[in-house]
Formats: C-alpha cells, structure tokens, sequence
C-alpha cells in the first residue's frame, strides 16, 4: 500500500525541500533585515518539519507495520530532493567555489545514485539498499544545512572560524558522498559480475 502514514511522511520531504530552499533564496537576496528574517524564518519551519520526517517515517513504519519496497524506494530520493534544494541555494547564492565544488559533487553523487535506484527498480525488493555510512552522509548533510541556518542569526560576519566549519561541514559531505557513491557502484559491480 502506497499511501501510508510513514510514506506521507517521506514524501512531505519532497515538498518541503524545495519550498524551504525557495523562501531562503528569497530571505538571502532580500534588500532588508526584516525581510530576510521573515523568510528565513518560513524555510527554518520547512527544514527542520522536514528533517523531523526523516527520523519519524522509519520510526513510523516500524512501529506501524508499514515497511515496504516502495517506502524503502521513496526514502533516500525524498532525502536528496529535500537536502539538494537547499545546497542548490548556498551554491547558487555564494558564488564561492569552496561552496560550489562541494554542492556539485553532492548533486552529481545523488543523481547517479536516483538514477540506478530508479534502474533497478522491479528487479528486486530494495533497489540498493541505503548503507550506514550513507545515513551518516545524510546527517551530516543536515547538520550543515542546520548550520547555514545559524550562521544566518548568530554569527552576522563577525566570526569566520562559524562559516570556516560550515565549510568544512560541505567538504565532509561530499566526501561521504563520493565514498558511499564509489561504495555503491562496487557493491552493484560485484553483484551483476557474480
């Protein structure tokens, strides 16, 4: 069964990403203090209801007996939509290619990873499985989406070593996004080859 609690969950992450991504974009190009609060404040809302789903739709179908191929299916696309719209923002917004880089390679890995999901997709029970070290990617990406929200409030210019581990928190990101990503497709090669 599709519509399930635990998959509107999930699939409430699809909606959230790119709405928050959309109200930080405004909140960062707006001409006034008052305006960016404003809408920072709307895409703080979508983050954090969005990244609560994330921990509360496994819960959910676990607890509910709702486990299913396609919540497994929807899970980690819902993740990289939600994370994507607001990295898509920061790269776009800063210009900066310590930020850019770090963006694109995250991008990249998780359109390669949508696409092979998608591939596979009836031809087993859980296209590629999502790993431990991929969640731990996902967390991090969170945290330094998280961070960037912070950054806005506390910090106002007048602290790099905040913006220096928002920086920082990127790299590490794509890093795990590259390893799990590498970690996939030889997992995937050893399969098809065995």
């Amino acid at each position: 069964m599709i519509f399930t609690i635990p998959n509107i969950l999930t699939a409430f992450r699809l909606i959230a990403g790119p709405l928050g991504a959309i109200f930080l974009w405004w909140g960062l190009t707006s001409d006034t203090d008052a305006e960016l609060i404003r809408w920072w404040s709307y895409a703080l809302a979508f983050f954090l209801a969005g990244a609560a789903t994330d921990w509360l739709d496994g819960w959910a179908a676990r607890k509910l007996g709702q486990v299913s191929a396609f919540g497994a299916l929807l899970d980690p696309i819902a993740d990289k939509v939600f994370v994507g719209a607001f990295l898509i923002v920061f790269g776009i917004w800063s210009g900066l290619w310590l930020v850019t880089y770090p963006v694109a390679a995250i991008i990249a890995r998780d359109v390669v990873m949508t696409v092979i999901r998608l591939s596979r997709l009836g031809k087993e029970n859980n296209p590629v499985p999502v790993s431990y070290a991929a969640k731990v990617k996902t967390a991090v990406e969170m945290i330094a989406i998280g961070w960037f929200f912070a950054l806005i409030v506390l910090v106002q210019g007048a602290s790099t070593w905040a913006y220096e581990a928002w920086i920082f928190l990127l790299w590490l990101t794509a890093a795990l996004s590259l390893y799990t990503g590498i970690a996939y497709l030889w997992a995937a090669r050893k399969t098809s080859s065995g």
